[in-house]
């Protein structure tokens, strides 16, 4: 990071995380949505929020502007950010007359500064971003050891492609605009390859995927088409019958889920977790439109938590037959040559079309699905919900409606949700 003429604190390291209470199912909340990801080697700071300057009030620089970040919100944001997010070094204000101008140019998306023993700084990984908007950042760090605030060292996971797994640790920072997020330091004490000592950043490979956030605009836009649930073949019955066993999966991520439902092209998304090698049916009477099951778009397979892994999925694309109200499904991450189906083909609802995976950005295996008004590449996504089966779930959990939405920290069959997993998988 370009050098600034003036030294800024960071974040207190006492501040505890607070758990907010939220409407889904079971006890699911945005710091348990975090807990289980952290635990995949994922570690999620939403720091941006919305913090609208009050009216006619100056900016730290001396001038009306509603772009800036004021001393006070900042104070807010980074309370708020040290109580949500314990881990995090700290947050701090970008403020450019702290910078020489042709320095400001120079400053990147990810930033590292070595530790330094004189000043007892451990140096830190850190977002930047001096741009006037929102920034999603996704920051991996390969093979090495990181520390939170209080020289712990963070959990981590794994990546992997046709030739090899390796380890690695995964950020995933929501940054305002204005701000640096000093996320990790490295854990000292390590050697890499040929028993070298780790001294510098400059040592460890990391990548990132840092771009402007595009927001959804009709968070409540909902199709009407009810869909069938993707994990059971459809035997011409709506009612389950008594002796019937079928599984529950659980619902690992929905609706501006905090690992990667944050944009405007899987708003609505819903991952249900799922082993390697699940039938994977129809949820729409249909016609396939496109698939992707080559290995995730670059000729060879990844998996795992790494940055690069973002855009190289399997996919599998159906748009349904409705002309009155155009449909398109998506189901994501699905095996490595297991569509049964090609472009072109009429499938009807609980058909086996493919298999699930976890090929791209995939902490654990599951399926990703998501439904569009149309298939263009920056689509929006639309709620839609599932055409309810009644049985067992319904019946446990005092539902009746004829569809429901799945939601985050549930187990769901095709009757809805059911009270604990193991009911209904045992």
């Amino acid at each position: 990071m370009a050098k600034r003429k003036s030294k800024s604190k960071r974040g207190s390291k006492k501040s505890q995380s607070q758990v907010f209470t939220a409407a889904t199912c079971q006890v699911w909340t945005p710091q348990v949505e975090r807990e289980y990801y952290k635990r995949l080697g994922c570690h999620i700071a939403t720091v941006a929020r919305p913090l609208s300057p009050r009216k006619n009030s100056k900016d730290t620089w001396g001038r009306n502007d509603p772009t800036r970040i004021t001393c006070s919100q900042l104070d807010e944001l980074h309370r708020a950010a040290q109580r949500d997010y314990p881990w995090l070094i700290g947050v701090e204000l970008f403020d450019p007359s702290d910078y020489f101008p042709e320095d400001i140019a120079a400053i990147p998306d990810v930033a590292m500064s070595d530790a330094c023993e004189e000043e007892e700084d451990p140096g830190c990984l850190t977002v930047a971003n001096t741009s006037n908007e929102t920034k999603i950042c996704f920051v991996t760090v390969f093979d090495v050891d990181v520390c939170d605030v209080n020289g712990q060292t963070l959990t981590g996971g794994t990546t992997s492609d046709s030739t090899a797994t390796r380890k690695c640790t995964t950020f995933i920072v929501l940054c305002p605009r204005h701000t640096f997020v000093h996320m990790c330091s490295l854990r000292p004490g390590q050697y890499l390859a040929s028993n070298v000592p780790l001294e510098s950043w400059a040592q460890v490979e990391i990548k990132s995927d840092v771009q402007p956030l595009s927001r959804h605009l009709e968070i409540d836009d909902e199709h009407p088409y009810l869909m069938h649930f993707p994990f059971v073949c459809d035997k011409g019955s709506d009612v389950m019958s008594p002796d019937e066993d079928e599984r529950a999966y659980f619902c690992s991520q929905s609706e501006h889920g905090q690992l990667t439902h944050y944009f405007a092209g899987n708003h609505h998304a819903i991952d249900f977790a799922c082993p390697m090698g699940t039938m994977l049916h129809s949820p729409v009477d249909g016609t396939v439109v496109q698939v992707n099951d080559t290995g995730g778009g670059e000729g060879h397979e990844v998996s795992g938590i790494a940055a690069t892994n973002m855009f190289q999925w399997n996919s599998i694309m159906l748009r349904v037959d409705d002309d009155q109200s155009p449909l398109f499904v998506e189901l994501v991450h699905i095996q490595t040559k297991s569509c049964v189906v090609k472009c072109g083909d009429k499938v009807r609802r609980g058909q086996l079309i493919c298999r699930s995976g976890s090929v791209g950005f995939s902490p654990e295996p599951h399926v990703h699905m998501a439904a569009y008004r149309s298939a263009e590449n920056a689509a929006a996504t639309v709620r839609f919900r599932f055409k309810r089966r009644a049985g067992r779930a319904s019946e446990e959990t005092g539902e009746s409606s004829r569809a429901f939405v799945a939601m985050a920290g549930g187990w769901y069959t095709s009757s809805g949700l059911v009270s604990e997993e193991t009911d209904a998988n045992k």
